[in-house]
């Protein structure tokens, strides 16, 4: 006789900002104003609710904005979580397993560690599930499901479905005031850099993988129903990478007249041409990984030492991409090697220099990367799991030149000036100068 299979939780846990830290909470709080955590519900969970039979009822619960009703009738709970989500998924699936229900995981914890994974749930997708989640159900209503199910080899993105973006509770998303808000879009996955301190490339490969962009416009056109003058978030790791396929890309985006926010490296500063046509369809702000200022703190993070080399590029990039009428918003890591105290005193007089806002974090040796690895060995991080202390303004691991609560004094001290009103205002004021000698947005090209 086979289960019942009527209704799935899918469930996105809340971050965990460390609870052993309440000076992070009294920081983002005094600059609630100008600082928000990003936020954009998990593209993930919307892919596998799309791929899920329409006769199975999908409800997607995203803690960050709602609580989990643990005695609802659901006939299988299906959990995403990264390793800082991952010390609340096990407790949301200790809830759910003392009531007889079955929990499965997936995400990028779950890929870099199953064995640990299956210690609290019934079964670990390893790796990217499209092809793997209707194999799963399968055996699940044959009651014959397996502890792990793995992908074999990269998704062809060309097979994609379009994500249950309809599931979104847009109500909760849209009232919520605690984070800066966007709606995830997709057109490729991987990157190419392969950094230290991030498992991208060894999750989704360093191959870019495109999706038709007939996809990428219907997609968008459907988000565009279901939520009306959304901020949009490519959440490719390296959106514009493949100079070929970005540019056809944006030119189909000018006609749907949205308004987004994409990842890429310092290299988009070399071609005008896809900047303009960035700006024209309607790019507001890239998000780019510059990690450090210091050429020799950042010199192994790659191994061709591609980011070491652009450092001295970044103001001019910088200025190049602006005067594009694209905000600019550099990422930093403190924490390499050959950091010190005085590496924050240097990102702020760059920040303030180049009229950039910024996220800064300190080096978190996330398990799956070289730099956990490279930790492990040399017997410096504080603990083996400290999976409740990634909240990146954690120092996680025992550091030459500063000591852990000099760190997270310091990263506090960053936030503080980076995000003060008066600076603020000069940025906005920086860029507002520049939107003066742009034409408007969404042109025919």
């Amino acid at each position: 006789m086979k289960k019942l299979l009527r209704k799935i939780a899918l469930i996105n846990p809340k971050r965990s900002l460390s609870k052993e830290n309440p000076r992070i909470f009294d920081m983002l709080e005094r600059n609630s104003d100008n600082l928000k955590l990003w936020f954009a519900p998990p593209l993930n969970l919307l892919v596998i609710a799309s791929l899920t039979p329409k006769n199975i009822e999908v409800k997607i619960i995203d803690e960050h904005f709602e609580d989990i009703n643990f005695d609802e009738d659901f006939d299988l709970i299906g959990i995403t979580a990264m390793t800082q989500q991952v010390i609340r998924a096990y407790e949301i699936a200790k809830e759910f397993k003392s009531r007889n229900k079955t929990v499965v995981m997936g995400g990028i914890h779950a890929t870099i560690l199953p064995d640990e994974a299956l210690q609290h749930v019934d079964t670990v997708i390893i790796g990217e599930a499209e092809e793997l989640w209707n194999e799963y159900l399968h055996d699940f209503t044959n009651k014959k499901e397996k502890p792990q199910y793995k992908s074999t080899e990269l998704f062809n993105l060309k097979k994609s479905v379009t994500p249950r973006y309809d599931l979104i509770n847009y109500e909760q998303f849209n009232n919520s005031t605690s984070y800066f808000k966007f709606l995830p879009v997709q057109a490729t996955r991987g990157c190419p850099h392969d950094c230290s301190f991030c498992v991208t490339s060894r999750i989704y490969g360093k191959k870019i993988r495109k999706k038709e962009i007939k996809l990428v416009v219907e997609e968008i056109k459907y988000l565009k129903e279901c939520s009306n003058n959304a901020l949009l978030l490519f959440v490719d790791d390296n959106f514009f990478v493949d100079r070929k396929y970005a540019r056809s890309l944006l030119i189909e985006l000018i006609p749907l007249k949205i308004k987004y926010i994409a990842q890429s490296d310092i290299s988009i500063a070399n071609d005008p041409e896809l900047l303009q046509l960035a700006y024209l369809s309607g790019c507001s702000m890239i998000f780019i990984g510059f990690e450090s200022i210091a050429p020799q703190s950042i010199n192994t993070i790659n191994h061709n030492a591609w980011k070491m080399k652009q450092v001295a590029k970044y103001p001019e990039a910088i200025k190049i991409i602006q005067d594009n009428g694209i905000v600019v918003f550099g990422a930093f890591v403190i924490g390499f090697e050959n950091d010190n105290l005085s590496t924050f005193e240097s990102i702020l007089d760059f920040i303030l220099k180049n009229n950039i806002p910024g996220q800064f974090t300190l080096l978190t040796p996330l398990p799956g990367t070289r730099e956990y690895e490279k930790m492990d060995q040399e017997k410096c991080l504080i603990q083996k799991a400290f999976w409740d202390k990634c909240s990146f303004f954690n120092m996680t691991f025992k550091h030459k030149n500063m000591s852990i609560e000099e760190a997270e004094e310091k990263i506090i001290w960053l936030h503080d000036q980076v995000f003060k009103p008066e600076i603020c205002l000069q940025r906005n004021l920086h860029m507002m100068k520049k939107y003066k000698n742009l034409p408007q947005r969404w042109l025919t090209h």
